[in-house]
């Protein structure tokens, strides 16, 4: 479990890291308003990217961990994992591409809907990343994804930057875009590495149904989560304007930044409580000690943050005004959510996803 810690949260630490500095690049080099669109259409590709995966992140780490050393069901998973991850973010894309101009109504962004067409490529790639992750923790390939996570990070970093100060917005989109791509790449690369040819062509449909089954619920609860994220988006644009949403995104940044460590040990926790979910004692032991991680890793930099808050606020410039604010709530919200982050994969290593 520490080891397995270790290298996801140095690969969090560094591709987050870096992909946090090029926001801040870009909050500034666009300012409020056009932060504003920008966060908008991030945000909205990737609460629709979260359950276009069909849940196969969680699933895709259940059923590996569980496997053992078995490749052939190894092998099967991350066929079946990667067919639907692609079937279902590829008719969610299309439906994207076919809506767009109507989303952009929605979002008071008409000028927005060639963008969004663009951005469909982003969900599928947000998909298939969502699903290698899982694969490779499944695995407990976590020094390999570390070293793909810095990579990646760094290639946002340069790419969103320099893209950002040539072309401005278009080149912030084009960024996120081909970082997406460049971290399915590295992955592809590292799963191929772990998993035989030609294994698993054995298991039969009905262990494709059984991982669906699984995956269902997970899907809706996601579903759900993105619906309702989208909507307090949506709600905030319409009653306050772009400018006010481009200082809910800069705070929402420090909120990734405060549950990085509950997100890199996500998967480190499913795999482990899906290993021991037959040995009660060390089930309970790891869900402590998960928990306890989680709370004082967002706690203790809660704690820092707020007290450097008008330090922060003064980093995204005087178009932010009312930002330390906003920051303070998303610091509380943060600490909350660390801990149900882990009761979350609990729940699922114990196949409760209908509870979830």
């Amino acid at each position: 479990l520490a080891s397995d810690s270790f290298w996801a949260l140095v690969g969090s630490a560094a591709g987050r890291g870096l992909s946090f500095i090029a926001g801040v690049a870009i909050a500034r080099m666009l300012g409020s308003e056009l932060y504003g669109e920008y966060g908008t259409i991030k945000n909205t590709l990737m609460m629709i990217a979260i359950f276009s995966s069909l849940g196969m992140g969680y699933s895709a780490t259940k059923f590996i961990a569980e496997s053992g050393d078995d490749v052939h069901r190894i092998a099967a998973t991350h066929r079946i994992a990667t067919r639907l991850t692609l079937l279902m973010s590829g008719l969610i894309a299309v439906v994207v591409i076919l809506c767009a101009e109507h989303i952009a109504l929605w979002i008071e962004a008409p000028h927005l809907d060639t963008t969004l067409r663009l951005c469909s490529i982003a969900v599928i790639l947000n998909a298939i990343n969502t699903t290698q992750t899982g694969e490779l923790a499944g695995l407990g390939a976590y020094r390999p994804l570390a070293i793909n996570n810095g990579i990646a990070g760094v290639f946002t970093l340069i790419a969103s930057v320099a893209l950002a100060l040539c072309y401005g917005f278009d080149g912030a989109i084009a960024a996120l875009i081909l970082s997406l791509a460049f971290n399915a790449l590295l992955n592809r690369r590292t799963i191929a590495r772990h998993i035989e040819r030609g294994a698993g062509k054995q298991y039969n449909s009905d262990y494709a149904k059984q991982v669906v089954r699984f995956s269902i619920p997970i899907a809706m609860q996601e579903s759900l989560y993105s619906i309702t994220h989208w909507a307090s988006i949506f709600i905030l644009i319409k009653l306050s304007g772009y400018a006010e949403y481009g200082v809910s995104a800069a705070a929402n940044q420090w909120y990734a930044v405060l549950l990085f460590i509950p997100g890199a040990l996500r998967n480190v926790a499913l795999s482990h409580l899906a290993k021991s979910n037959k040995d009660t004692e060390t089930n309970r032991t790891v869900l402590k000690r998960l928990m306890l991680i989680n709370l004082l890793s967002t706690i203790l930099p809660a704690l820092c943050i707020g007290a450097l808050s008008e330090w922060v606020v003064s980093w995204y410039g005087a178009s932010f005004e009312g930002l330390r604010a906003v920051l303070c709530v998303v610091l509380i919200s943060a600490v909350v959510n660390s801990v149900t982050n882990v009761m979350t994969q609990e729940f699922m290593a114990h196949n409760r996803n209908w509870f979830l």
